[in-house]
């Protein structure tokens, strides 16, 4: 006999359990592989790289059959059952138009996003820390690459539109990198409100915050926005702004420091980006271990020093703002508009099958009378109905409504609540965004989001979920009593 984390156990037993957390671990690194493949290698968004987190995944999922970590009838769920059909169908319209590889981003969408999904739910605790650490540091990562793109005019981490430098860090798609850090600052966040003192997740926040910042995404920002509503309303406004604080101040001061640099027909400014990410940083640490009166001290000292900064370098940073309120604080964008209408006049065209992925080239006159030509509508929802019509959209539909099912089941997890409630906000996030750019056929931001999700509902084997009847009390809070046993 010997003793084991739960207390007694047959020492006979020891090497199984030592062979299957192997076995769970190794199923972790796999993924977090492929996710790391996928968000370092352009998103994931050409083939080389796709082909490669195919078979990353694939093997992370036969590991977990083989071993047992994920159970055969987990291959008949909802979410499972829709991703096939979901990647069956755009193969299908792929290769009525000719070109059967032009499915291969639906097919990751669909079947892979379920993949990860179904792998990371069934993960031990350890297992899910790795997995969790791991995607907040490939996060970071991405993170700091762009904010050096826009420090040093470095192409490809950092790419000129519009008169500014933006952030397109490893994906090389501003918006599309927006759309994978919002989701990762937002559980960052949400994981703080339940270890304040965690001095990694702090840096780590405020370094995705960093980063989703430098790429000027509006739709990035929008998503970030709701999401923190979503935290506040399952966290509490009190909890989530004790834990934002450091971070979204120490973000702040280091994206004052990155504005010198935004102009595209101006120089660069590392040194003052340094510094100024460095005091970000500092700041934000010291905002998190203080408290009462001596938590004003950076804050005023923060404050003090961007306008100090500002005053100094007042031409450069006018200039900078001038051309950042010019081009990003507007609502209007022509080519959007432009898409969407010729997306629409394709579907109008190709309602139930789509013209298949790949085929639809959109095409519309834009202002002055030029003509425009795109491939992507910048929206997923008419993405979607352009390439696989109708059918395409009601499995898509029901594969998101089958993964939010899942973790919406998964609320009654209190002590895993701060991961949950975070996973719903990144989830809502990503939703959002998909209506402004095409981030499904960027297969590192549906992957990351459905290790997130997977993560938030994880179900060892055997366990099943009870009925819970009122999660949240009439005033709309969380209703820990209806928890308890």
């Amino acid at each position: 006999m010997g003793w084991r984390a739960g207390g007694i156990v047959d020492t006979a037993q020891a090497p199984q359990h030592r062979l299957n957390d192997v076995t769970v671990m190794s199923t972790s690194l796999l993924l977090l592989m492929a996710l790391a493949a996928a968000a370092f290698g352009q998103g994931a968004f050409f083939s080389t790289i796709q082909w490669f987190a195919v078979a990353l995944i694939a093997l992370a999922l036969a590991v977990a059959l083989a071993a047992r970590v994920l159970p055969v009838a987990d291959l008949r769920t909802g979410f499972v059952l829709a991703g096939l059909l979901l990647a069956a169908w755009a193969l299908i319209r792929a290769a009525a138009a000719g070109t059967p590889t032009g499915a291969l981003g639906w097919v990751l969408f669909g079947a892979g996003t379920a993949a990860v999904v179904s792998v990371s739910r069934r993960l031990d605790a350890a297992s899910r820390e790795t997995l969790l650490g791991g995607v907040l540091a490939v996060g970071v990562l991405v993170a700091m690459t762009g904010w050096l793109g826009v420090a040093l005019h470095m192409r490809p981490w950092g790419l000129p539109a519009q008169g500014l430098w933006r952030a397109g860090s490893t994906l090389t798609y501003a918006n599309a990198t927006a759309a994978l850090l919002v989701p990762l600052s937002l559980v960052a966040l949400a994981r703080l409100t339940a270890a304040p003192r965690s001095a990694y997740l702090c840096l780590a926040a405020t370094s995705l915050l960093t980063g989703a910042g430098a790429t000027l995404s509006r739709a990035g920002a929008a998503a970030f926005a709701v999401g923190l509503l979503v935290l506040c309303w399952v966290l509490g406004a009190r909890a989530l702004a004790r834990a934002a604080a450091g971070p979204v101040a120490g973000a702040g001061v280091a994206l004052v420091g990155l504005v010198p640099s935004l102009r595209a027909t101006a120089p660069a400014r590392p040194l003052i980006a340094a510094l100024a990410v460095a005091a970000g940083l500092v700041i934000a640490v010291l905002i998190q271990r203080l408290t009462g009166p001596a938590l004003a001290l950076p804050i005023v000292g923060a404050a003090l020093a961007a306008a100090v900064f500002v005053i100094y370098r007042a031409p450069e940073v006018h200039g900078a703002i001038r051309a950042l309120t010019h081009a990003r604080f507007t609502l209007a964008s022509s080519a959007r508009s432009g898409e969407a209408a010729a997306a629409l006049r394709i579907v109008e065209h190709h309602l139930l099958a789509g013209a298949g992925p790949g085929q639809a080239i959109l095409r519309w006159t834009g202002p002055g009378g030029g003509l425009y030509i795109d491939r992507y509508s910048h929206n997923e929802y008419l993405q979607v109905l352009t390439d696989l019509g109708l059918a395409g959209a009601a499995l898509a539909a029901i594969l998101l409504l089958a993964v939010g099912r899942l973790l919406w089941r998964a609320r009654i997890d209190l002590p895993g609540r701060a991961l949950w409630a975070g996973a719903v906000a990144a989830a809502t996030a990503f939703l959002l965004h998909s209506g402004f750019d095409f981030l499904w056929q960027v297969p590192a931001i549906p992957f990351t989001v459905g290790a997130i999700v997977g993560l938030a509902a994880h179900q060892p084997p055997g366990l099943q979920y009870p009925a819970v009847i009122q999660p949240f009390n009439e005033r709309g809070k969380w209703n820990a009593a209806s928890h308890e046993g």
